[in-house]
């Protein structure tokens, strides 16, 4: 599978395929919780953390910054920032655990790990982080930093690099082949959470996707196909490094299987084959940005972590311009990543904004160019399978992908659609506004709406709308 143009195609939603039976089954469901055993665990510190402004800090992600080494205290809060437990519902008798990341069906595909060396309070080591206790379980010890750098195919100096993986198996419990699309949304999700954070402590944040994928794998002590790295991040911008550390031999602990039954897709894992790199034998952008920003007022962004929600009770109530204007500008423009910034083209479908015509619009030389008058939200309602709050919405922000590369790039696509849609989600709850991720959609209708050429395909939509 030369591009996974392939894949997205085979996956596709159409009105009749999301009418056929399709039953879950209950009794496999699977655990959102990776425990690994026999392994020490240390406890971190509470959240404690409010931090800049979030608008201040969505605004400025792609500004030039420093690097240092993260406390103790910065290295809780990034993990939790990411994947901590932010509230504890009742579910048919049953606690439920959300998450500070969103993710499709709520069943948290992703697992963090973290690297850390010189962390007082921690011995040097690869690291899981559990959500159940906030705490780190310590698989291996010893500084891995130099093998690492070989797997990053990345040169630098910090005390500590997070790395998200992906257990498709338990989205495709329910989401079948297309689960794949959802992993790496999730992936792209968790990490622009870990980047807002880094970024407002005033450090380089980046998201790395462009690695040697069996060699991080293999020092992870994942197979590389149950679950597999997508996306690292770095509390600096990196180098390229060129180097090709050994990957020294390690006993990895063992770890309680998160479903019964495996659950295998072969469609995602030839998809995600199809995108592994070998070597380093590539070039790495980096994204850059304006240093002028316009003054706005928002919440802490430590606040607006803690209450991130996907909120879908819209009111169709008309949505003051400026708001607008900010949650596109702050969220939509840049993101410090690897993966070729931008990726996705982006269409908004606009109604009852106050001063701007209902309509279609994209993006174009810093300005948002008129598609198509009139109010769409009915007709992107049934796009999206009838959900009815995106009729409601103020913007539905739908991200494309024009499938003219590989499938490296295509995951790249994928992890900035979601890295975008998390930026949309802080900036909408900043705002006092909700905002939902929609992965399922009639895929060739909705190209057919938007008028996209026969290679340019929706991957992603976001809703965003008024509450009261």
């Amino acid at each position: 599978m030369e591009s996974c143009l392939d894949y997205h195609l085979k996956t596709a939603h159409t009105y009749e395929s999301v009418r056929r039976p399709h039953y879950l089954d209950w009794s496999n469901y699977p655990s959102p919780f990776k425990f690994y055993r026999g392994v020490k665990t240390f406890p971190l510190p509470p959240f404690k953390f409010r931090g800049q402004e979030t608008l201040d800090t969505l605004y400025r992600l792609c500004s030039d910054y420093g690097s240092d080494s993260l406390t103790l205290q910065e290295v809780a809060n990034l993990a939790f920032s990411m994947n901590g437990v932010t509230k504890v519902e009742d579910f048919h008798g049953e606690p439920f655990a959300f998450r500070a990341s969103p993710s499709a069906g709520a069943l948290y595909p992703f697992e963090l790990y973290l690297f850390l060396r010189s962390v007082e309070g921690l011995p040097n080591g690869l690291y899981h982080y559990q959500p159940v206790n906030h705490s780190l379980e310590l698989l291996v010890a010893g500084d891995l930093f130099e093998p690492l750098k070989g797997a990053l195919c990345a040169e630098f100096t910090g005390n500590c690099v997070a790395v998200v993986t992906t257990i498709y198996g338990r989205s495709a419990w329910k989401y079948r082949a297309r689960a794949y699309r959802y992993c790496l949304l999730d992936s792209g999700h968790m990490v622009a959470n870990g980047v807002a954070y880094l970024r407002s402590l005033g450090l380089d944040a980046t998201a790395v996707s462009l690695f040697k994928d069996s060699r991080l794998n293999a020092l992870l002590g994942v197979d590389g196909t149950r679950e597999f790295a997508t996306v690292a991040l770095l509390p600096e911008r990196p180098a390229l490094f060129w180097g090709d550390e050994e990957l020294p031999p390690f006993n990895y602990p063992p770890s309680e299987p998160v479903l019964r039954r495996p659950v295998r897709e072969p469609l995602v894992e030839e998809a995600h084959r199809a995108g592994e790199l070998a070597d380093c034998q590539f070039y790495r952008p980096f994204p850059g940005s304006s240093s002028l920003f316009p003054e706005v007022t928002s919440p802490p962004l430590g606040d607006v972590i803690l209450k991130r929600r996907s909120r879908r009770e819209f009111t169709g109530r008309a949505m003051p311009f400026e708001t607008f204007k900010h949650l596109a500008e702050s969220s939509l423009t840049c993101f410090p990543s690897d993966w070729g910034f931008p990726k996705c083209n982006l269409y908004l479908q606009v109604r009852n904004v106050d001063g701007l015509q209902s309509g279609i619009y994209t993006p174009s030389n810093g300005r948002l160019e008129l598609v198509q008058a009139g109010d769409f939200g009915p007709h992107v309602s049934y796009l999206c399978l009838s959900q009815r709050f995106v009729a409601y919405a103020n913007v539905n922000v739908v991200f494309t992908y024009n499938f003219g590369g590989t499938c490296r790039d295509y995951r790249g696509a994928l992890l900035e659609a979601g890295a975008l849609g998390e930026n949309l989600y802080l900036a909408a709850e900043a705002f006092g506004c909700g905002a939902c991720g929609i992965g399922a959609f009639y895929d060739l209708e909705l190209q057919a709406f938007l008028g996209l050429p026969p290679e340019e395909l929706p991957v992603y939509v976001v809703s965003v709308g008024v509450l009261v």
